[in-house]
């Protein structure tokens, strides 16, 4: 199960980096269409992936001890990024302030991601 614990992790790591590639070409001028899309695949891979390292280590079968509300605090956070990025899939003219808030709450994601013990 640790192999399946690990593709899990890998594959989640591939959604931030799509998610964070979205926001990098968004941010430096490409088609809002393309992007949206990027961003939008990425957040969903996130939030997916997500619940099943989320089930694996809390069924006890593979992965670290969970910690729960680190858990509840991410996927919150990882929903509200998913919901950002099907706005900006659906209105790729939508307000600026919709994208930044996407950017830091992805942001915010990652600093408890890694610093969060």
């Amino acid at each position: 199960m640790d192999i399946v614990y690990n593709l899990f992790v890998v594959t989640h790591l591939l959604g931030m980096a799509l998610l964070v590639s979205g926001i990098v070409a968004r941010w430096i001028g490409s088609a809002a269409e393309q992007t949206g899309k990027i961003m939008l695949w990425g957040a969903s891979v996130q939030v997916v992936t997500g619940l099943a390292l989320a089930g694996i280590s809390s069924a006890g079968v593979a992965g670290p001890e969970p910690i729960h509300m680190k858990l509840g605090v991410k996927l919150l956070i990882a929903v509200a990024v998913l919901v950002l990025a099907h706005i900006l899939w659906r209105r790729p003219d939508a307000n600026r302030n919709i994208f930044h808030a996407l950017g830091a709450a992805t942001l915010i994601n990652v600093v408890i991601a890694s610093m969060w013990v």
